[in-house]
């Protein structure tokens, strides 16, 4: 008798087959990696972007002094300006939040901007209410305090934007 044939052998039995969840360690550091690269790459985007819209505020804003001082006209400094700050708004916060408020809201989100120099209330009004007027009033006191205020508030925006 052969010793083979009384042992009694089983069948080879395959592994089962590779799963693919869960994924293997390297997969996960992977996946970690991406989503931290993509963290940092969306707030590199955001940093490098500020300076080039805080120089182009900075260079609007002296653009329209420039003007004034060449010209003199009031009414039309004033019109630009307040177009020139809604602008800057627009481009700082929300579209939804900023485009369409009025008055002291307006001017609490100009402010929201700037840790300080924010602008006065009378600074407000020049803007707001003197664009609109058929004769302008304000005298060249009132004006030059505008634009030194203005020119403060720009700086204070250069400085750092506050997160909103």
């Amino acid at each position: 008798m052969n010793p083979a044939d009384t042992l009694e052998l089983r069948d080879i039995h395959l592994p089962d087959a590779v799963s693919w969840w869960p994924p293997a360690p390297g997969w996960w550091v992977l996946l970690v990696l991406l989503v931290i690269i993509l963290l940092l790459s969306w707030w590199l985007i955001r940093i490098l972007r500020r300076p080039v819209l805080r120089k182009r505020v900075q260079s609007e804003i002296d653009a329209l002094i420039a003007a004034y001082r060449l010209n003199q006209n009031k009414q039309q400094l004033l019109q630009q300006l307040s177009v020139t700050l809604r602008r800057i708004g627009i481009s700082y916060l929300p579209r939804q939040q900023s485009a369409g408020t009025l008055g002291t809201d307006w001017l609490a989100q100009l402010n929201q901007l700037v840790d300080k120099d924010p602008l006065s209330s009378d600074h407000l009004q020049l803007l707001t209410q003197a664009p609109y007027q058929r004769v302008v009033e304000p005298g060249d006191e009132q004006i030059e305090d505008l634009l030194q205020q203005i020119q403060k508030w720009v700086k204070g925006l250069a400085r750092g934007v506050k997160n909103v």
